[in-house]
């Protein structure tokens, strides 16, 4: 395979907004870049809409076979089916007598003439600042979406689904320029499946973040990676690592994935050779910035060449986002939403032909913004849902629903390296094994490459090149790359002492870069400010319930009935290396703490892995 030419984002930027067209693009495969398929000059663009006066059955099937047509002549038809397809592809039902309104939107695909494979760094995710989102607006409340609830557990009780993937709409507002605002939101959730699809003029977006893979059909193979189960990411290492094990391990989640994996072996029997249908993964958990996703793999050979038609009156929609048996559950679901879900949880596609041999994409549309344009202002629907079953409770599955707003509602990251501050001494790095440890978990955490042989080879060249007693700036960037700044230590013969405060404000025990050592220090830049002008060295922090966490740049430790303690940080705050080794070695023990803990204190040090131990005077005024 041919390299992908790399171009700098400037330019990949003028030669998009000049050409237009469709972006499929991976911002997982290659950590730092974006690897972008770009379809343009459209040929034709195809609507299809409810119209009863039609032969549908004879249209829509037409139009597929034209597909495959257009693939093999060398041009590209993408574009998106909408969820009330189903109607026409899943078995016993059909459009003409579904309860659907006439008008009801159907598919959008365009043929494209051309395609320019590229790769880009990248873009800084503040070179645009001017675009806002509202705040979404679900169409259910919680109690009302308990009432769908407790009708949807009633026809599982019943048998007449063994689980169904209640979804429903959110509206939002987004005011500014939404090729910058897909930028964004790719830096706060990155995956292989990302959607940029302006049609009919312009008017119109579909800009989807799915991590989802619906299928895709690489010559005679077929590949399936139904998701299912859903848990958000923990801020700390612990809460991260338990609501990790909690989705592992939790039985209500695997009932729902081995039911969907189990479909889709089904699915894929039917237009695969006799034997050849393989579980490739089971459960398996992937991890986005946002939330932990349970995913199974499933594949197998077709047996005959692939053919929109047979392909798609097997597996469309996914059985992920209806349930099972697909029929019933699909009929179920309509009665219980009482709406269309339009193009949130159809499928995205684009399909071309390399080497004379089919090669088809197609993600299914969660995480994905429907938009509808008047100049800079943008009315969005944007679905969201999860998979009931027998197991489930209203309150945990609507909090599912709603995490899934997260990538919409969390701030857009700066650019940042991971970053560790090490004490280089007589060739040694002190603390070195849990410096790389913590480097290495905030690089899965963040989606960073991380080579740990990388990491070794930097050490090894830190403590046999730089000489003397000095301080490094230990650095990592997206892609992957170490590199270190070093600046002398001055000698001490006595322990320093400082004058240390309380912040004047809590903080944000939902900003996850308070829990990571980052170069996204713009909370501690500013708290460290305002100790400046309290006329204090360093500033105590707290959480909103009052609890005392660190200091801007070390960690707490005081004395108490003659023994030595340290705040909890569940709430915030950098467990430093140096406080790992004194828990370890069982020199202090964590509690959860006051201010008044700290006046009351016996005695009250700081410390960190460069500076280790500094007495502390307490400034209370």
């Amino acid at each position: 395979m041919n390299p992908i030419e790399s171009i700098p984002w400037n330019q990949f930027e003028e030669n998009y907004r000049n050409l237009g067209g469709l972006l499929f693009e991976d911002c997982v495969s290659e950590p730092g870049y974006t690897i972008s398929d770009h379809y343009f000059g459209p040929i034709e663009e195809i609507q299809l809409k409810l119209d009863r006066n039609q032969n549908l059955k004879g249209q829509i099937h037409s139009l597929f076979d034209r597909l495959d047509l257009e693939r093999k002549n060398g041009n590209y038809p993408c574009g998106f089916l909408n969820y009330e397809l189903g109607y026409h592809f899943i078995e016993g039902l059909d459009l003409e007598s579904s309860p659907l309104k006439e008008g009801t939107p159907l598919l959008h695909i365009t043929i494209f003439k051309n395609k320019k494979k590229s790769k880009y760094k990248n873009p800084d995710p503040k070179y645009d600042s001017s675009v806002s989102i509202s705040k979404p607006i679900p169409k259910w409340s919680m109690d009302e979406y308990t009432n769908q609830w407790n009708k949807t557990l009633e026809y599982l009780k019943l048998g007449e689904s063994y689980e169904l993937n209640l979804c429903f709409p959110v509206k939002l507002q987004i005011h500014g320029d939404l090729f910058s605002l897909y930028q964004n939101l790719k830096a706060k959730q990155k995956t292989k499946y990302s959607v940029f699809y302006p049609y009919e003029g312009k008017n119109k977006t579909i800009v989807s973040l799915s991590p989802e893979l619906f299928f895709e059909v690489q010559g005679e193979t077929i590949t399936t990676e139904p998701m299912k189960g859903t848990i958000v990411r923990g801020n700390t290492k612990e809460q991260d690592q338990k609501n990790y094990l909690h989705l592992q391990t939790s039985e209500k989640e695997r009932a729902e994935n081995v039911m969907i994996t189990d479909l889709y072996r089904n699915d894929l029997g039917r237009v695969a050779k006799q034997g050849t249908v393989v579980v490739d993964e089971l459960f398996s958990i992937r991890g986005l910035i946002t939330v932990w996703q349970m995913v199974s793999k499933v594949s197998a050979k077709l047996d005959k060449p692939f053919s929109w038609n047979s392909v798609l009156s097997s597996l469309f929609p996914s059985g992920s986002v209806i349930g099972a048996p697909k029929r019933n559950s699909y009929e179920l679901l309509r009665s219980l939403e009482v709406g269309n879900r339009g193009v949130y949880t159809g499928i995205f596609f684009t399909s071309e032909e390399t080497n004379q041999l089919p090669w088809i994409r197609a993600s299914v549309t969660i995480r994905t913004l429907e938009t509808e344009s008047n100049g800079e202002t943008h009315n969005v629907k944007y679905g969201i849902g999860s998979g009931v079953t027998v197991l489930s409770k209203p309150n945990e599955e609507y909090e599912e629903c709603l995490s899934k707003l997260k990538v919409l509602t969390s701030p857009v990251p700066p650019n940042f390296q991971i970053l560790e501050t090490l004490k280089l001494s007589n060739g040694r790095i002190f603390l070195k094994v849990q410096h790389g440890n913590r480097m290495e978990h905030t690089a899965k955490r963040f989606g960073f490459s991380f080579s740990k042989k990388k990491l070794e080879e930097s050490f090894h060249r830190i403590e046999t090149e730089v000489t003397g007693k000095v301080r490094l700036r230990f650095l990592l960037d997206e892609e992957g790359n170490f590199h270190w700044e070093s600046t002398p230590l001055p000698k001490r013969s006595i322990r320093a002492s400082i004058y240390l405060g309380f912040a004047k404000e809590p903080i944000n025990s939902d900003n996850v870069f308070l829990y990571h050592k980052t170069t996204n220090r713009s909370v501690y830049n500013q708290l460290t400010e305002e100790c400046k002008e309290l006329g204090i060295d360093d500033c105590i922090l707290f959480d909103k319930d009052g609890k005392v966490l660190e200091t801007t740049i070390r960690n707490l430790f005081y004395k108490e009935k003659g023994k030595w303690y340290t705040p909890s940080l569940d709430t915030g705050g950098l467990p430093g290396v140096f406080r790992e080794r004194l828990l370890q070695k069982n020199w202090v023990k964590v509690k959860p703490t006051t201010k008044d803990d700290l006046l009351k204190a016996e005695a009250i040090l700081v410390g960190n892995s460069v500076r280790g131990f500094e007495r502390v005077t307490l400034v209370t005024k």
